[in-house]
């Protein structure tokens, strides 16, 4: 095929306004793009112009507006400034270039000059990527080391301060005003082993969760299986010694997990039929509902999840203020299980794509501002750091008085400074920046779970087990469900059929 013969797409993306600024903006690369095209007669069939949008992902319009292209044969090749333009994914370009083979479309990136047309630069293309991902790799692993580095050495890597703490300079102090509700928290469940009876005496005693929140038996147990209120830190499931002071001794703290490894193995031997048991919670006043039964008429035993606020009798549950009492168990399983087969409907699938994507978006782009502002902090150390051994040779290499010799060991001093407080941001944007990563979400495993739950019948062992993979809690009322997922900053709400 001779160039003449080539009809191709120009692919360009801007993802910010500081790569215009840099000379990669829309109209340059569109001018350097058909400047080559009319170079090596290539036809051009379409220019499309993608603005606003990371390379972290497909979900491009113009992108898809390619990938149409390529499927109809429409053109012979694509053509981009830079392979970054195109995709900052190793995983999509690998799968774009499995589609470009497919259809016999070459694909030419003008920076790197590559150019598929030639045996060689497609062999160069492919050592390029893998060497892009290896650095990429590298980058999380070297992130990675610092973060464990600093658990070691009893530091928490970022994140809200837990309940009973707050955070000043990077370190944890005990909050002398939620000490004590921490301290009461582990004596009340050491006299009476159900987090359901803390919560309950906390919420009847009007002691709250900042915001004015109830306590739930889930909180309760967060805090009561938490190392960090006997002075660790936890890393990637390993307990490291921490640096702030505990509030918990820990005789105490063992002394709880007893209790709980007790009910554990309790638990095992004493199989519940209760299937949405600490999964669902009232929606009303957010108390756990639990499992409760009665006899009827029959003297037939009558299963139901009762309110959490009812278990103390009216007067507790006016002091909470919840006028939701039980839901029986037949009403609510058919109702989940309606729910989960809405939930696996493919608008339902779309949508949970939709907003997961616009999700990865902001944070890429948050974590793109972050690695320039990192990039910037570098470039300033290296200045600071080339100043400083200028004025340390000089004080070597030439005379100067008493007073202009004070003034040289301040300047260093201020260079030391400055690179101590830009390295000590660098360390910080690159927590920052892992800590963005670990917020990045997929839908797949929720969307497979989901599908695997429609699919599998309530009275199965594993349908339990899938429903904790993703199910938080579930708040309930008598007229919808509204579903907290493990992994999604968001709820989605399903209507009860009240028929």
């Amino acid at each position: 095929m001779t160039d003449k013969q080539l009809t191709v797409d120009l692919y360009i993306r801007v993802s910010t306004d500081r790569q215009a600024k840099e000379g990669d903006s829309l109209e340059e690369q569109e001018s350097e793009l058909k400047k080559f095209c009319d170079y090596r007669n290539f036809k051009i069939h379409q220019v499309l112009i993608e603005k606003g949008k990371s390379g972290g992902n497909t979900n491009r319009p113009e992108y898809k507006k390619l990938v149409a292209d390529i499927e109809a044969k429409k053109i012979n090749a694509v053509v981009v400034k830079k392979l970054d333009r195109l995709s900052r994914s190793l995983l999509d370009f690998e799968q774009l270039m499995t589609r470009l083979q497919e259809k016999e479309v070459e694909f030419i990136s003008l920076r790197e000059n590559f150019d598929t047309t030639t045996a060689m630069g497609k062999a160069m293309l492919r050592i390029a990527l893998v060497f892009a991902q290896l650095e990429r790799e590298q980058t999380s692993e070297r992130i990675s080391d610092v973060m464990h580095y600093r658990a070691t050495q009893g530091q928490r890597n970022g994140g809200v301060a837990p309940f009973g703490y707050v955070s000043a300079n990077k370190e944890l102090l005990i909050s002398n005003a939620q000490k004590p509700i921490v301290e009461q928290i582990f004596k009340l469940f050491l006299e009476t082993a159900s987090t359901s009876a803390v919560a309950n005496h906390l919420n009847d005693a009007r002691i709250l969760l900042p915001g004015g929140k109830v306590w739930r038996e889930t909180r309760v147990e967060w805090i009561l299986k938490n190392p960090i209120y006997k002075g660790m830190v936890i890393w990637k499931k390993e307990i490291y010694p921490g640096l702030h002071q505990p509030i918990i001794s820990p005789s105490v703290w063992d002394q709880v997990q007893d209790i709980f490894d007790s009910k554990k193995r309790h638990a095992a031997n004493n199989h519940s039929f209760a299937l949405l048991q600490k999964s669902v919670i009232c929606a009303e006043c957010q108390n756990p509902l639990t499992p409760s039964f009665a006899y009827n008429r029959t003297k037939t035993k009558y299963w139901y999840y009762r309110c959490g606020s009812t278990k103390h009798g009216q007067h507790s549950r006016k002091q909470v203020g919840c006028s939701f009492k039980y839901i029986s168990f037949i009403k609510l399983h058919l109702a989940f299980q309606d729910a989960i087969r809405e939930l696996s409907e493919a608008h339902h699938m779309t949508d949970l794509d939709t907003k997961i994507t616009a999700h990865n978006d902001a944070l890429l782009l948050s974590i793109k501002e972050l690695s320039d502002q990192i990039k910037l902090y570098e470039d300033e150390v290296k200045s600071f750091k080339s100043k400083k051994i200028e004025y340390i040779d000089a004080l070597v290499l030439k005379q100067f008085s008493t007073q202009d010799h004070q003034k040289i060991h301040e300047r260093i001093n201020e260079l030391e400074t400055d690179i101590k407080k830009h390295s000590s941001q660098i360390s910080q944007n690159q927590l920052e920046i892992v800590q963005l990563n670990n917020q990045l979400l997929t839908s797949e495993t929720i969307k497979e779970t989901l599908l695997k739950l429609r699919d599998t019948s309530q009275d199965q062992p594993e349908y339990k087990v899938l429903l904790q993979k993703i199910i938080q809690t579930v708040e309930v009322s008598s007229k919808e469900l509204l579903f907290h997922f493990k992994t999604l900053p968001w709820t989605v709400k399903i209507t009860i059929n009240s028929s």
